[in-house]
């Protein structure tokens, strides 16, 4: 995933931008997860519903029927993430935050192996370690028995993190680049705003942007592979609001949770087999797929 410094410096001006909105206003939390909402929807989701020009560019996909059998195959991954939340919501969080963690590292694929993990660590690991306890109030929304262990875990994650992005800073001139300007906002984007603003930032305005872009330039067709985006992220979204109505129940403070729980939950779900797509995508087009 070639990274440009076009998509670094938007990743600076969105963080700029919402460390202003978030001085103005200081939203509270339901404002927040009212926030982050449609911008995963507008801006984050477009680049997983790449998956099936992605999935076309890989299998031949042409008949209703292999498409079919493919989403069938893409949902049912999702839905069994679905299940092991319920069924191990501790258990599952924990697994979310490892596999993001290694995901997100990608971002910084082309750059120094200790930059490159160090940026996966932060993306999960900056908030819990600067904002320990409103990570934990989160995650206390998504997996009640096991927040306080998630929290922990990710905040040694972004103390591992930073400790990577310092000594490669101080005794690396390789490491004094693009990624380590990138690291250094994304730790002041964590330090100046609330988790969920934070992530608004880095999802949006680096990570999806990042992947929107490298995918079109790759898939055979970009214009029929973004109208297809376009529709998925539709889809996606209109499901989505559905399971917010369904679970409401009247209170704004269990809405919000419900909120949270939708939004981060269904990314959870997602990000399975897009990671298993994306990885398989890697190696087919840089020529080390087997066979």
């Amino acid at each position: 995933m070639i990274a440009a410094h076009w998509q670094t410096a938007l990743f600076a001006l969105a963080s700029v931008g919402i460390m202003a909105v978030y001085g103005l206003l200081d939203p509270t939390l339901p404002a927040q997860v009212l926030m982050l909402a449609p911008l995963v929807a507008i801006l984050g989701l477009p680049h997983g519903a790449l998956d099936l020009p992605i999935a076309e560019a890989l299998w031949p996909l042409r008949s209703r029927s292999r498409q079919a059998m493919f989403a069938a195959l893409y949902l049912g991954l999702a839905g069994g993430m679905v299940a092991v939340w319920l069924l191990m919501p501790g258990f599952a969080l924990l697994a979310f935050l490892g596999y993001s963690m290694l995901h997100f590292s990608d971002d910084w694929a082309e750059d120094l192996p200790a930059l490159r993990w160090s940026g996966g660590l932060a993306t999960v690991g900056a908030p819990a370690l600067l904002h320990h306890a409103e990570v934990e109030a989160i995650f206390s929304m998504l997996a009640k028995g096991g927040a306080a262990p998630a929290a922990d875990a990710a905040a040694l994650a972004g103390g591992v993190g930073l400790a990577l992005l310092a000594v490669s800073i101080l005794t690396s001139h390789r490491a004094r680049g693009r990624a380590a300007l990138e690291l250094v906002v994304l730790w002041a984007t964590a330090a100046a705003l609330p988790p969920l603003m934070y992530f608004a930032v880095y999802f949006c305005a680096l990570h999806s942007v990042r992947h929107f872009t490298a995918t079109m330039g790759a898939v055979p067709n970009g214009r029929r592979a973004l109208r297809v985006a376009v529709v998925l992220s539709v889809i996606t979204t209109l499901a989505a609001l559905l399971a917010l109505r369904l679970g409401m129940t009247g209170t704004l403070a269990e809405t919000t949770e419900q909120g949270i729980r939708v939004i981060f939950i269904g990314l959870a779900a997602l990000t399975v087999p897009h990671m298993i797509l994306v990885d398989r995508f890697r190696r087919a087009d840089t020529g080390t797929e087997a066979g």
